[in-house]
């Protein structure tokens, strides 16, 4: 019997396996990791894709990981048994309430609902528990834009919207079920702060 992967998914595992060789070089520039929490406390990936952040820095306990794409949670099963993974959307979050010590989430923010999925994060966070968040500027949807076709650029302008929106009001719109954004410092404290975090810390540098 012969299985084959679809181009879309080997695409796929490739690079969610280039991220965990980067999770692994400790020398590598591009290294940014969260915040190491002792082996007692629970630890929630938010867009964890395969659990490759997990699987470096919490080899020590049962962690959960969630995500919406199918194949990266395929690919993170067969890499971990010690990941639970779960299939869900961020504004959604599958778990009870205070239940999370650390919740962190790699460059999932901007395709989210941001008010919707800052609000769970802070729901499935215990008193006092830490969000550790990434985020992606305007260069990274242009460039995207610039080296696609008219449709990618049509495209960029929705997201540039969306963008605006959410600077100037807080809101955002899906585009066929989808959202995306880019987030300035200042609305993104703001967001956080109208989601009940506090303690906030903004730094700047590329993460992988």
């Amino acid at each position: 019997m012969y299985v084959f992967s679809s181009k879309e998914e080997r695409l796929s595992d490739e690079y969610h396996l280039r991220e965990l060789a980067i999770a692994l070089d400790v020398t590598n520039p591009k290294r940014h990791m969260p915040p190491r929490v002792p082996a007692s406390q629970l630890v929630l990936d938010v867009g964890c894709g395969a659990g490759q952040t997990l699987i470096v820095g919490y080899p020590d306990r049962i962690s959960f990981g969630l995500d919406i794409d199918f194949d990266a949670l395929k690919l993170g099963r067969s890499l971990t048994d010690s990941v639970r993974f779960t299939q869900r959307k961020a504004e959604a979050l599958p778990y009870k309430s205070g239940q999370f010590d650390l919740l962190f989430a790699r460059v999932c923010i901007p395709y989210t609902n941001i008010v919707a999925a800052l609000r769970e994060f802070r729901r499935v966070l215990r008193p006092g528990g830490l969000l550790w968040i990434t985020l992606h500027p305007i260069a990274i949807p242009l460039a995207q834009a610039r080296k696609s076709g008219y449709k990618a650029k049509l495209f960029f302008c929705y997201v540039a919207l969306n963008s605006a929106l959410f600077h100037l009001i807080q809101r955002q719109f899906p585009l066929r079920g989808r959202y995306e954004s880019f987030q300035t410092d200042s609305r993104m404290r703001r967001a956080l702060s109208h989601s009940g975090f506090g303690h906030m810390q903004i730094s700047r540098g590329a993460v992988y």
